[in-house]
This record gives structure tokens, sequence and C-alpha cells, in this order.
């Protein structure tokens, strides 16, 4: 922040998403996903994020499907 630019406000960061075309879901479900990749432990998004476990399964699943022999989501 600079004493001479204006704070960043909710107008703002609204008139950038427009700009750009990003929506908060598709920047949630990016940030899950690097997530996943980052660490690959669903008990970690789960805590993180919030989320359920299939959810938090799903992410790791798609970020690291060479670790899963069987789906675990279809049990």
């Amino acid at each position: 922040m600079h004493v001479d630019r204006p704070a960043v406000g909710i107008t703002n960061f609204k008139a950038f998403r427009d700009r750009i075309g990003f929506n908060a879901t598709q920047l949630l479900q990016d940030r899950l996903l690097d997530e996943a990749r980052g660490s690959a432990d669903p008990v970690r998004l789960m805590r993180l994020f919030g989320i359920t476990s299939s959810t938090a399964i799903h992410y790791v699943h798609a970020a690291h499907p060479e670790h899963f022999t069987i789906d675990p989501t279809q049990e």
C-alpha cells in the first residue's frame, strides 16, 4: 500500500475480477487443486478449506491419479 494510491476495497476488487474474467468458484477450485498437488493429503485439505472428505479425496485424486488404484469415492 502506498499513501498516494487508493485503498483496495471490494469495489476495486470487483472491477479487477470483471476485467480479467474469473469468478470466486473458479478461484477456489484452482486453489484446492493447487494445494492438493502440493500436499496430496486429504485431511490437510479438509482442515484448510473446511470441505468434506469426499471433496478432498476428489481433489487429491485429480492431482495425483497415480496414487489411486481403486477410486476411493466409489466404495
